[in-house]
């Protein structure tokens, strides 16, 4: 799991390094694209994480933020936690 959050960290610095910086023709538009297309769908993920969670126990601005930046990889983990204390 901790290796799957680095190569997310590493992908997001690419992301942003294509914002800021030239990158060669074929690099700098795929980073952008796939940027715009995981940040759409993270948001997606949000919306319906803080939804769930908010019946279920308190939401965070830190969990937005995990949610944005690492989406299912935080939830999963996360959910199981809420579900536990909800069954106890």
């Amino acid at each position: 799991m901790n290796i799957l959050r680095g190569g997310i960290v590493v992908f997001w610095l690419g992301v942003l390094l294509a914002i800021f910086m030239e990158l060669p023709a074929p690099f700098d538009r795929l980073l952008l694209i796939a940027g715009a297309v995981i940040a759409i769908l993270h948001f997606l993920e949000l919306v319906g994480f803080a939804v769930w969670i908010r019946r279920h126990g308190v939401f965070h601005w830190r969990d937005a933020l995990m949610v944005m930046l690492f989406g299912v990889l935080f939830l999963k983990p996360r959910m199981h936690a809420v579900r536990n204390a909800a069954r106890r």
